[in-house]
C-alpha cells in the first residue's frame, strides 16, 4: 500500500462470469498501458485453488467507498454495473511502474492489490482525480451504502490473505538436451 497510481480500466466482458481490462495511467490519448486486470464473479472465484485466491482482491470497498467510478456512464447504468462489480474479485498485474518515473515498462510485472478499508488511500491522489473527473467521492459513497459485496462475505484468503505478496524471479538450471518443462515443441 506504499505505492498508489491512478488507473483507468477499459474492460471487455468474456461472459457473465469474467471481464478482462486494459489499465492505462490516464484517460488521455497519450496514456500509457500500465497493466491488466481480470475480474471474476464470486462463483468463479470460489472454484479457484486456495493458493490462487491469495492473488485476487475483493472489489467491495472500492465500489462502496465511491473510489471506483465510470465517468460518462449514466447514473442508473453505472449503479447497475457497480452492484455486480461490488460482488466480484480482481487480479491485477502492472507492467509499467509509472510511479517510479520509469520511461519504459521495466522489471518484473507486479501483482497489485486494491484498497480494502478507509485510511489506505492517498487523499491527494483521490482529490486530484476527483477534481479532473468531476466526481464527489463522498456523495458517491453515500449513494452506494445499499450495495452488497460477495454473498458469502469477502473470502479470508482474498486480498493477499491480509498480507503483502512479493513477486520473486529466480534462475533454474535446465538440461542442455531438453526443452524447458513448460515449453511446447512446434514444428512448421
Amino acid at each position: 500500500m506504499t505505492r498508489q497510481v491512478e488507473a483507468h480500466h477499459y474492460c471487455g466482458h468474456q461472459n457473465e462470469e469474467m471481464r478482462q481490462c486494459l489499465i492505462y495511467d490516464s484517460p488521455e490519448a497519450n496514456a500509457r498501458l500500465i497493466g491488466l486486470e481480470y475480474i471474476v464473479s464470486e462463483n468463479l472465484f470460489m472454484t479457484l485453488p486456495d493458493e490462487e485466491k491469495r492473488l485476487w482482491h475483493s472489489h467491495e470497498y472500492e465500489v462502496k467507498s465511491g473510489l471506483l467510478v465510470m465517468p460518462g456512464i449514466p447514473g442508473p447504468i453505472e449503479r447497475q454495473d457497480l452492484e455486480l462489480v461490488c460482488k466480484s474479485y480482481g487480479k491485477v498485474y502492472h507492467f509499467w511502474q509509472v510511479d517510479k518515473g520509469d520511461s519504459l515498462p521495466l522489471g518484473l510485472p507486479q501483482l497489485m492489490m486494491a484498497f480494502t478499508r478507509d485510511g489506505q488511500v492517498n487523499n491527494e491522489l483521490v482529490q486530484g482525480c476527483g477534481k479532473r473527473l468531476g466526481v464527489d467521492y463522498e456523495k458517491e459513497r453515500k449513494n452506494r451504502e445499499y450495495m452488497r459485496g460477495p454473498e458469502h462475505g469477502i473470502h479470508p484468503l482474498a486480498n493477499g490473505g491480509g498480507k503483502g505478496l512479493k513477486t520473486v524471479l529466480r534462475e533454474v538450471d535446465l538440461p542442455n538436451d531438453q526443452p524447458p518443462p513448460s515449453a511446447t515443441r512446434v514444428f512448421v
